[in-house]
Formats: C-alpha cells, sequence, structure tokens
C-alpha cells in the first residue's frame, strides 16, 4: 500500500487506488489534498476515460471534494447515453456488413463494456473495432464508405500501403457521429515499433471466435491476449488504467486455461508483457482474480512495474515527443533517422514505402511542425522521463533488459 506522500507526489498512485475494487485509499490521503491536486487527478482521468469506473468505485466517499464526484457523476450518465448509440452503430455496421457476406469480429470495448462491466458507461468506448480477413478489408471499407461512412482524416498512405503496412485501415466516422476502425490484423506487424512485436496466429483466433448476441467476439482467452499485446506492445501502455480493469472483470468471469496461455506467450513472445499486466493487475485485485503463474517464473523487476505504472496516466499530449526520444534510447539513432525520413517498412515484408513528403498539408508539413513541437515538449523534464519510461518498456519487451 503506498503511502499518503507518495499519492500526494504521484496522481496516478492516487488513481489505482481509486480503481481497485473498493476504491481505496490510506486513512487521511483523500482529504489532505489540496484542489490543485484533485484538479490534477481529474484531467487525468478525464485523458483516460476514467471518470465513470471511479465514479462507481467512490460514489460513497466522503473525503473527495464534491465538484469532482460530480463531475464523475455527469461522465457517468453521459457516458450511458453514448453507450446506447454506440451499441446501435455496432449492430447496424456489423449486418451491413454480413450482409455483404463479410465476416467482422468485434474486438475489446465492444465486448467489455456489455459483458463484463456491470454497465457500458463504465467501459467508454474511444471507437468500434472491427477485425476482418485482410482479403476482405478493403472491400468492407468501400462498402461502408458508400454508405455514409466518411472518413475522419487524411493520410499520407494509400489503402493499399495501409493493407500491407498497418494494422487497420484509416477511421471512417459513422452517419450518427461513431469512429469505426476496420483492423485486418490483430495487432502491430515487427518492425513498426522499437521492440519485436509478438506472432499472431490470426486463423485460429478466427476459428475460436464466439457468437454472443448476434455479434462474433474472439474468445475470453483470446480477448486476454488481445487485451495484452493492445496495450503493453502496440500502445506501451498508453492506453490507460482502464485495461488493468478489462483484465480483472475479464479473469473474474472466465475460467483461463493457464498452462495454454503461458504456453502460448512463450512460443509467440508476449510473455514479458504478459507478466507485466498480470502482475499490475493481481496488485490491485488480488481478492477478486485467480491466476496461475508457472513455476520457476522470475518476477518482473521493480523499475519496469515504476515505468509501467507511470505510462498508464501518461500525457497524451506529448506521447509522440516522447516517443521521439524513446525511439532514440531504445532503437537508437538509426532508427529514429529512419522515422523521420518518413520510411514505413515490414520486418515481415521486403522493401520499404515512403510517405508523400510533398504538398501543403502532407507528411513534409507535418513531420516539420512534429519536430518543433518536439523540440518544444523535450524542454519539459516530465516529457522526458516519459521518454525513458517508454525506453524501458520497449527494452524489456524486446529483450528482457532495462
Amino acid at each position: 500500500m503506498s503511502t499518503g506522500d507518495e499519492l500526494t507526489a504521484d496522481p496516478g498512485a492516487i488513481l489505482l487506488q481509486l480503481m481497485a475494487a473498493d476504491g481505496r485509499l490510506p486513512d487521511g490521503a483523500a482529504a489532505n489534498l489540496p484542489p490543485l491536486a484533485w484538479e490534477r487527478i481529474d484531467g487525468i482521468a478525464r485523458q483516460h476515460r476514467l471518470q465513470p469506473l471511479l465514479h462507481h468505485r467512490t460514489r460513497h466517499r466522503r473525503d473527495i471534494p464534491a465538484s469532482i464526484l460530480d463531475g464523475w457523476s455527469e461522465a457517468r450518465r453521459g457516458g450511458a447515453a453514448i453507450a446506447l448509440v454506440q451499441l446501435a452503430e455496432l449492430r447496424a455496421t456489423i449486418a451491413l456488413l454480413e450482409s455483404a457476406d463479410l465476416h467482422p469480429v468485434a474486438l475489446k470495448g465492444a465486448w467489455l463494456a456489455w459483458h463484463i462491466y456491470p454497465e457500458p458507461a463504465l467501459r467508454p468506448l474511444r471507437d468500434i473495432d472491427l477485425l476482418l480477413p485482410p482479403a476482405e478489408a478493403l472491400a468492407a471499407y468501400e462498402l461502408l464508405a458508400s454508405h455514409g461512412y466518411s472518413v475522419e482524416e487524411a493520410t499520407e498512405l494509400s489503402l493499399e500501403d495501409s493493407l500491407r503496412l498497418d494494422k487497420h485501415l484509416p477511421p471512417l466516422v459513422s452517419p450518427r457521429g461513431v469512429p469505426v476502425e476496420l483492423h485486418h490484423r490483430l495487432w502491430e506487424i515487427d518492425g513498426r515499433m522499437d521492440h519485436s512485436a509478438p506472432a499472431a496466429d490470426e486463423c485460429a483466433f478466427r476459428d475460436r471466435c464466439e457468437r454472443t448476441g448476434g455479434i462474433l467476439f474472439p474468445s475470453p482467452q483470446d480477448m486476454l491476449v488481445h487485451l495484452i499485446v493492445h496495450a503493453a506492445y502496440d500502445h506501451r501502455l498508453d492506453c490507460g488504467g482502464l485495461v488493468l480493469s478489462d483484465m480483472a472483470g475479464l479473469l473474474h468471469a472466465f475460467r483461463i486455461d493457464w498452462d495454454l496461455f503461458w504456453k502460448d506467450a512463450s512460443a509467440r513472445g508476449y510473455e514479458r508483457g504478459a507478466r507485466t499486466l498480470l502482475a499490475m493487475v493481481q496488485r490491485l485485485y488480488d481478492s477478486s482474480v485467480t491466476i496461475c503463474w508457472p513455476k520457476g517464473q522470475s518476477g518482473v523487476p521493480r523499475p519496469v512495474l515504476a515505468a509501467a505504472g507511470r505510462l498508464l496516466f501518461q500525457d497524451l499530449a506529448t506521447r509522440q515527443s516522447a516517443g521521439v526520444y524513446a525511439t532514440a534510447t531504445a532503437g537508437g539513432w538509426a532508427k529514429l533517422l529512419r522515422r523521420l525520413r518518413a520510411r514505413r517498412a515490414s520486418a515481415q515484408e521486403p522493401g520499404t514505402t515512403a510517405r508523400e513528403l510533398a504538398g501543403e498539408g502532407g507528411y513534409g508539413m507535418w513531420a516539420l511542425d512534429r519536430l518543433k513541437r518536439t523540440a518544444t515538449d523535450m524542454s519539459r523534464r516530465r516529457v522526458l522521463e516519459q521518454g525513458r519510461d517508454l525506453a524501458v518498456m520497449s527494452r524489456w519487451l524486446d529483450r528482457g533488459v532495462i
């Protein structure tokens, strides 16, 4: 348990404690926090979609400022209405795709919100993620576009190059304003991050999918793996603390074949990410989850767990600048230079694809602006610390060193 002084110095530590099943904090810790500290905590909670869950956990507490609880309550009420719109759009989108003999699988939040949490508002979705076989992705994209789904933002890659190098096509926005991402890979391909990517067995994953409420979802065991790889390897935890709540809810509701899980984790290269996130889940929700660890497995180094805890609540506005520093630190200057030259490549596919550098609003203008913002951001200590934490995570995931 953290001490009150530690919590005051680290808003993320407070948020982790409030996210626990009983919303616990050391005696007097909440009451002793100044208003500015609560404002910072609330700002991080808003950025990482935690306000509804925090209200659910802490609504009966009397040591949290009423204005904070009122804001969390409002976010929960608003989230309930948004969730209904998202569910309707999820069903309509899937029905449209399946009517054209396409085969979408709904990922992550769409299942978690409605099948793991007591109410869907506690698990806000940023978008609807649908996985399709690669051979169907372009047809699905064109079908949705012809039915009023609009392109959310310009992209410097063609749809064909996005299909070759990205895990999803450019985001679309549904007629009712819900972002939709069509994925053609479970996670990032090797060569895209500062660390290696786990191997994906997407055919087996699809074969194990289960239909619930008329929608095809991954099996619970595959969903656990997907949550781990998405959070640790694809995003280095910038998806936020909700992933710990997601995993705890899944582990509480479903039985996991742990022998198969750890065998698969070792074979496909996501064992260190799994150990890190499961250790954090166990620390936070120990009484409500069962995790079976393989015999002889070493623990996660404390510096990794400390970095991971901070990254769960990292500032999303500075993650790209911090990522530049992390790439130079963890991957070396050659990798950073390759990215700055706008080269995108896959270790699985030979050759590279260059972004279009010319033209107003193209990648060249974006990259120049990005470098200016990065230079400004890197003058702030907190951004450098964020970059160092990202590098620690990549080195640990990639080589087991820190």
